[in-house]
């Protein structure tokens, strides 16, 4: 295993990750982290149901009508949504998908094709391909070789995010993670 310098609260995450929740996990991110997620997730948001979630928490969160936050510029909301303690469970969870399929594609094709999981461009495709087993000496391998690639923050929290999309599936993630907030 790599040596790491994960920041304390993914630390923690990791260390614990059965006990890792969406919310735990978006408070875990950075500023930067957060904003860029909501980018992500506004950019592919084509029925408008993410934009319109963002602005509703962001008016409740600041007690600001909605007709006033629906006036701001992209910017502006990304920004408010990054810094304010927005609580529903759905909408972080796409910001938690849409961080990794906005920003770290080459992590996790990189991941994906070293587990030979089937997928296009970093996204898996379920009903096409059936339900995945990843063999656990093979993601620990895999996993190595991306902390030493990729940022290590980034790899936990990677792991963190599809554990908490699909449990059983990403089962061999906790060993790993335990390991890596351990050290």
């Amino acid at each position: 295993m790599p040596t790491t310098t994960l920041r304390p609260a993914l630390a923690a995450l990791a260390a614990a990750p059965r006990s890792t929740t969406v919310r735990k996990l978006w408070k875990a991110l950075t500023a930067e982290e957060r904003a860029a997620a909501i980018s992500a997730s506004l950019a592919d948001d084509e029925n408008g149901w993410v934009k319109t979630t963002t602005r509703a928490g962001v008016a409740g969160a600041l007690k600001f009508r909605p007709q006033t936050v629906s006036t701001w510029p992209r910017e502006k909301l990304v920004r408010e949504a990054a810094r304010l303690p927005l609580d529903d469970v759905q909408l972080l969870s796409a910001y938690l998908v849409d961080l990794h399929l906005g920003t770290r594609r080459p992590m996790m094709a990189a991941f994906l094709d070293s587990v030979g999981v089937k997928h296009e461009n970093g996204r898996i495709d379920t009903e096409a391909n059936g339900p995945m087993e990843v063999d656990a000496e093979r993601f620990r391998a895999a996993a190595d070789d991306l902390a030493r690639t990729f940022p290590v923050d980034d790899v936990v929290t990677y792991f963190l995010t599809v554990l908490l999309q699909d449990y059983e599936s990403w089962k061999p993630a906790v060993e790993w993670l335990e390991s890596v907030g351990a050290a």
